[in-house]
């Protein structure tokens, strides 16, 4: 597949109809689109992904420009297209995707369901159309859309690229294994629709019991190891998912350790915030009490001095009895009998007695009173002795507890401003334990399958051969046994040519890519690749030991080459050169490569060594690079360049493309 040139009307920024095209020349194969940020770079790539698939990750729905609309008149209409010219298998097709926008209202716009049109050019040069019905399933055959993130992609995300869905699924429709695939899958005996198990229900049987519950139980016993087995690798791509998640789970907590020791140290802080606050109110809470308790007897303490000294330069003769109340004194008297039992009534004595303590009682003697408050003078100069330092170790404490909570609030937010943006490396943790419990289990269930898969393989060799004794000997059985030995020859052919086709792709996989590794990386670290075509990288401890190594700007390099190693399987159309009677041939179609800010994440030596493999190993290479980073892969990709556009950025919704003719460009 070669794109010949892409035309955008009305495409987001793309303001009118603005037309690239790119170069199909096998040796000079590279176009370059220049462009800063916000110029509308990352919407080209959405372009072609809307016009093939219908697909685009922009928050709106609507696609078209908005100097456009704003210009359009109440209850006009206005089209909105995307058109790509590619050659696939030496066929010229024009797709094109239009959306039909109405101004209806002044503010939004009112649009049509896209519609998608598909022509090829025959070869005397007159346009063929394809039917709407068959539309999107010639587009998926050119390039399926499960495979077109390997081929059109932002260049910033690039380092997830080894991880998108099932890799291995993907190599092999790059490669041109699906085909043999379904092959294989019409044959397979064990599917009772398939060409096998069709030949085999058409036998003539012996209709007795036996037979008929024969046939049923092999009918049985078939459908349900067909499911067996379709759990079976359903299972094991979801053991694929979870390790691969937690892989990534494992990189994440690992390159953020700091994130998670500043996490930690917050929450840490916050607690010691609040048990501060807490304890600051409750000492507040305290100083106000014993404030409110004393305060007035402290500041009076100089006072009791004094008073204590008048007082005793004061006569204090005649001092009644303290507590003693006149009112008291009356009551006794109208009663007539002591308090001690004395019958007053006789005894005059006594009473004039009483009446003297009587005289000496407040108002008629201040001594008494005197003495009174001499006692609580005393009184509350005893309490207050220890006022001062009460009072001064609750201010105290007071103090360094504000002064800690200034100490942890600045802290706090220094930590707040450290993690703004960061990861919460704690989710990912609880993530991984979930993970790790999640892969145990359908481990667990694979080993499970695997054993009800073997019983149930052994049941069905079992009927098969009880039921080959019970077929009748006839002109029709005969020919349908013939039919069934071929078929079953088919199969195994090409089983047997798929398992040795997918083992050669694997190994020539791993040799391009480590090839091209080696190329594009300047160090010592190499590249693996495992059975699911997930590669990882290595680094030599200096002792033969290798270990898991990786870094965002290692993982581009890395998955840089993955890329590379897949076009350029695809570019070579693989085939076998295994001539024996088990091996078929099989090939894939080549295909670009499209990329957004393919540099972003890697330094100036790996921009120029990639820059000197993509045109090598690709049919044709598309970037769509800032000027800044172009400064750096033009050096040795310059040669191999085309066609050279600038996207010119009138203003945030108005960017044109147009060729490029400075110097500095090129």
């Amino acid at each position: 597949m070669l794109i010949k040139q892409i035309t955008l009307k009305n495409f987001r920024q793309y303001k009118n109809k603005q037309v690239v095209k790119f170069s199909c020349d096998k040796e000079k194969n590279v176009t370059v689109i220049l462009g800063v940020n916000t110029s509308g770079k990352t919407t080209l790539i959405q372009a072609f992904n809307w016009c093939l698939y219908g697909k685009t990750t922009f928050k709106t729905r609507e696609l078209i420009n908005t100097e456009t609309f704003q210009k359009m008149q109440m209850f006009s209409q206005e089209e909105v297209y995307v058109e790509i010219v590619l050659y696939h298998e030496n066929t010229e097709y024009i797709i094109k995707r239009t959306q039909i926008v109405s101004k209806e209202d002044s503010n939004k716009p009112k649009c049509s369901k896209p519609s998608l049109e598909v022509a090829y050019k025959e070869e005397n040069g007159e346009t063929e159309t394809i039917a709407e019905i068959n539309v999107q399933n010639t587009v998926e055959k050119i390039l399926p859309e499960a495979l077109s993130d390997y081929f059109f992609f932002d260049g910033e995300h690039i380092s997830e690229i080894n991880n998108k869905g099932n890799v291995a699924s993907a190599v092999r429709g790059l490669m041109g294994l699906d085909t043999i695939s379904e092959t294989v899958k019409h044959f397979n005996p064990i599917r009772t629709n398939s060409v096998i198990g069709k030949l085999k229900k058409e036998l003539d049987i012996a209709k007795d019991d036996e037979g008929r519950k024969l046939i049923l139980q092999l009918d049985n016993a078939k459908n349900n190891l067909q499911k067996l087995k379709d759990r079976l690798a359903n299972t094991r791509k979801e053991i694929d998912f979870f390790e691969n998640k937690k892989e990534y789970l494992n990189k994440k907590i690992s390159s953020n350790s700091e994130t998670k020791n500043r996490q930690e140290e917050k929450l840490r802080v916050e607690k010691d915030i609040k048990f501060l606050e807490k304890n600051q109110k409750f000492t507040e809470q305290t100083i106000v009490k014993d404030f409110t308790n004393g305060a007035f007897k402290f500041f009076a303490l100089p006072l009791y001095e004094k008073v204590n000294a008048v007082i005793e330069n004061a006569s204090q003769e005649g001092v009644g009895i303290p507590k003693m109340h006149s009112d008291s004194i009356d009551f006794i008297l109208r009663r007539g009998k002591c308090i001690c039992g004395a019958d007053l009534t006789l005894n005059q004595g006594a009473v004039n007695n009483i009446k003297f303590e009587q005289s000496l009682l407040p108002p008629q003697h201040i001594g008494t009173s005197i003495r009174e408050f001499k006692k609580d003078c005393n009184r509350f100069s005893q309490e207050v002795s220890e006022y001062y330092e009460t009072i001064k170790k609750d201010y105290i404490q007071i103090r360094e507890d504000a002064n800690n909570l200034y100490e942890k609030r600045d802290r706090y937010d220094e930590l707040s401003k450290l993690l703004q943006g960061n990861i919460d490396v704690g989710k990912f943790e609880k993530d991984l334990v979930n993970t790790q419990k999640m892969l145990k289990e359908k481990k667990d269930l694979e080993l499970k399958i695997s054993i009800d898969i073997g019983s149930l393989s052994n049941q069905v060799e079992t009927f098969e051969s009880k039921l080959a004794s019970l077929v009748i000997v006839n002109e029709k059985n005969e020919r349908l046994k013939k039919y069934i030995t071929y078929a079953e020859s088919i199969f195994d052919y090409f089983n047997t040519s798929y398992i040795n086709a997918e083992k050669k792709v694997k190994e020539d996989l791993l040799s391009s890519i480590k090839d091209l590794f080696k190329t594009m990386y300047h160090g010592s670290r190499t590249v693996e690749i495992d059975n699911d075509y997930k590669i990882t990288l290595k680094i030599s401890d200096g002792n033969g030991t290798y270990t898991n190594d990786t870094s965002p700007g290692l993982d581009t390099v890395k998955n840089f080459a993955f890329i590379a190693g897949i076009v350029d399987l695809a570019r070579k159309k693989i085939s076998s050169d295994d001539s024996s009677e088990e091996s078929i041939e099989f090939s894939s179609e080549p295909y670009p490569i499209v990329m957004d800010a393919p540099f972003s994440n890697t330094d100036e030596t790996h921009i120029e060594n990639i820059s000197k493999v993509l045109p090598s190993i690709a049919e044709q290479v598309i970037l769509i690079v800032m000027n800044k980073d172009w400064e750096y892969a033009k050096h040795t990709m310059l040669d191999k360049v085309a066609n050279l556009y600038q996207i010119e950025k009138k203003s945030e919704i108005n960017s044109s493309i147009l060729p490029a003719t400075t110097k500095e460009a090129f």
